[in-house]
């Protein structure tokens, strides 16, 4: 099983790393702080950025039982050196973004900011990033107060543009998956999840201080996290994914399939 290791995920991947819950037999739980879709294979289960969905729906699918979902605070921020309102188009700079933040991105920059990009870049040496306005952080850093000019919460403007919440990972599942190996994984992250919040007070002050992240801002992190789908968060998820593949030609979307009763 495979674990995005971040910020976001803490409530999931603290427990584990510190040993708090030991998974079952025949389980071998794999954090890692950086993965791409390519690198999960067709027979792994794996707690990914919700936006891999698009990219891993011929051989997975997702598991509504175990996710992260940011009501109105999330950790994906927009920085400028203006104010929003005072650009009219620019290139876009992907910082160490993850695909679920790009998402964010495309629904919400032109829609909600009125900021027509005019690339999407991920190269620090490409000419463009050099010449962006608008650069999107996640995690940590979007929580962190910025040096300068000004930073958006994107999932606040996903909120007020959508009324929706915001689904930044799930947990996806081989689609031939069998159904005791599915119930044993989610048993064992259902597990870390509980350890997570009742020992929240051991880990979530030493995490924030540790990453940089305000006591203030952290707690209002956490207190707009929930971590298993609702109903109405299938179609958050749904329309976010439809919205945030606008112009992304490598990304194409289908029906959002969901197992339930793992």
């Amino acid at each position: 099983m495979l674990l995005d290791d971040t910020f976001v995920t803490a409530t999931y991947t603290t427990p584990l790393a510190s040993s708090w819950v030991t998974p079952p037999d025949g389980i071998k739980l794999e954090r890692r702080t950086r993965l791409a879709a390519a690198d999960v294979a067709a027979s792994d289960l794996a707690l990914r950025p919700s936006s891999e969905l698009l990219l891993l729906q011929r051989t997975h699918i997702a598991i509504p039982d175990v996710a992260v979902i940011a009501d109105n605070v999330g950790a994906v921020a927009l920085r400028a050196p203006v104010r929003p309102d005072e650009i009219q188009a620019t290139p876009v700079r992907l910082l160490d973004a993850s695909g679920f933040a790009e998402l964010l991105a495309r629904a919400t920059l032109q829609s909600f900011y009125g900021i027509a990009p005019t690339a999407w870049v991920r190269d620090d040496e490409a000419p463009e990033a050099a010449r962006a306005r608008a650069v999107i952080v996640a995690g940590a850093e979007a929580l962190r107060e910025p040096e300068g000019g000004c930073s958006e919460d994107l999932v606040r403007a996903w909120f007020i543009l959508s009324a929706r919440s915001a689904v930044s990972h799930l947990l996806l599942a081989p689609r031939d998956m069998r159904a005791h190996q599915l119930r044993e994984g989610v048993a064992a992250l259902d597990a870390a999840r509980g350890a997570g919040l009742a020992r929240r007070r051991e880990w979530r002050p030493a995490l924030a201080e540790r990453e940089g992240v305000t006591h203030e801002r952290a707690n209002a992190f956490w207190a707009a996290q929930r971590l298993a789908l609702e109903d109405a968060d299938r179609q958050s998820l749904v329309d976010l994914l439809r919205r945030g593949v606008q112009g992304a030609s490598a990304l194409a979307m289908s029906n959002v399939e969901f197992r339930d009763g793992a």
